[in-house]
């Protein structure tokens, strides 16, 4: 009888060891989620200051970090990639407030302006009459007059 209660007493010590380590584990889990939490966090608060920054001086003749220039690039890039994404879907950019609009609308329907055609109207100038490639000689003239006369 004796074995049973130390087998007993074995198992329920091991039980409460392992569930100690469960309950360690998982305090740690949690800890560690926490930490990454606030890892996250501060990482968008850099990004955040960074943007502001960057809005604050992008018009500086000399950007403070070469980064600022590199940004900048890639944020035209990223401007040419969307119009040509807009071209193939059929639709334009406004050239005011930049929202993405049918090609064929006359009005942008987020900022009210009226949207550039694809097709430019060429302004339609007077046709001057052709000048003849030959030059009157006086000699000429003469010759003409006695022309008419005869």
């Amino acid at each position: 009888m004796a074995f049973f209660t130390n087998l007993g007493e074995t198992i329920s010590a091991t039980g409460k060891d392992v569930s100690q380590k469960v309950r360690d584990l998982t305090g740690i889990a949690k800890l560690n989620l926490d930490v990454k939490v606030k890892e996250d966090f501060v990482e968008k608060q850099y990004m955040e200051i960074g943007k502001q920054y960057f809005e604050l001086h992008k018009d500086d003749e000399e950007p403070l970090f070469e980064e600022m220039k590199l940004i900048q690039e890639t944020l035209k890039e990223m401007e040419q990639l969307k119009a040509e994404i807009a071209d193939l879907k059929g639709k334009k950019k406004c050239s005011v407030c930049g929202a993405v609009v049918e090609q064929d609308a006359v009005y942008c329907n987020k900022c009210g302006a009226k949207c550039e055609s694809i097709f430019e109207e060429e302004a339609v100038t007077p046709e001057k009459p052709e000048e003849p490639d030959e030059t009157i000689e006086p000699e000429d003239i003469k010759d003409i007059k006695e022309e008419k006369e005869e």
